[in-house]
């Protein structure tokens, strides 16, 4: 029976302690949060842009040269923050985006870059004593990165590339210790996304 009660104070102990260390919803230097979700981003391109127009029973396509052009991207991404102290984390980006033109026009994307994020709720929470900051992270920061794109135009293929930098504010919440839902808004990387979040501990 002694033992029964030993090996069952043990577990619980073992149990209360992981609880305690996945108490906040960002734990700081150390801790590994992955990403991945599906939102729209804006990047400005390099290069031209192609488009067509319906005439007489024909379709005629061109090309506008210029410089570069702002455009929203539909992008599914993934990423990796890092805590890197108590309340920032640094996070590598990936991803593969589309824009559409109308008709069987495409922009194929792969962005690549990274953001910075404070996690500023943490710091009210701790300063507090309150324990919001439990399931709930909100945080803000900065975005830069760019990549390659891919322009699919009817029957031609052109090839330039991207840019993007903004800043981000987003919100994630845990209803399970180390799964939980994200939202972010900004510009560059994100305009608006939703994503799943997963702790990795530390």
């Amino acid at each position: 029976m002694k033992k029964l009660i030993f090996v069952l104070s043990s577990i619980l102990i073992l149990l209360l302690s992981t609880l305690n260390a996945n108490a906040q919803a960002f734990a700081g230097k150390g801790s590994k949060y992955f990403t991945v979700g599906l939102g729209v981003s804006q990047y400005f391109n390099f290069g031209g842009y192609y488009d067509n127009y319906y005439s007489h029973g024909y379709y005629y396509g061109y090309g506008i040269s210029r410089f570069g052009y702002f455009r929203p991207t539909l992008v599914a991404h993934a990423n990796l923050e890092f805590g890197i102290h108590k309340y920032i984390g640094i996070a590598p980006c990936v991803g593969v985006g589309a824009s559409f033109y109308g008709g069987s026009n495409i922009s194929l994307d792969i962005p690549i870059g990274a953001q910075a994020n404070f996690h500023f709720l943490q710091l009210i929470g701790d300063k507090t004593g309150k324990s919001f900051a439990d399931k709930l992270d909100v945080y803000a920061g900065v975005n830069a990165g760019g990549g390659p794109s891919f322009g699919f135009y009817g029957n031609g293929l052109e090839m330039s590339g991207f840019f993007y930098v903004g800043p981000q504010v987003g919100v994630r919440y845990y209803p399970k210790s180390n799964i939980g839902i994200s939202a972010e808004l900004g510009y560059g990387k994100t305009i608006a996304n939703v994503a799943m979040v997963m702790k990795l501990g530390q």
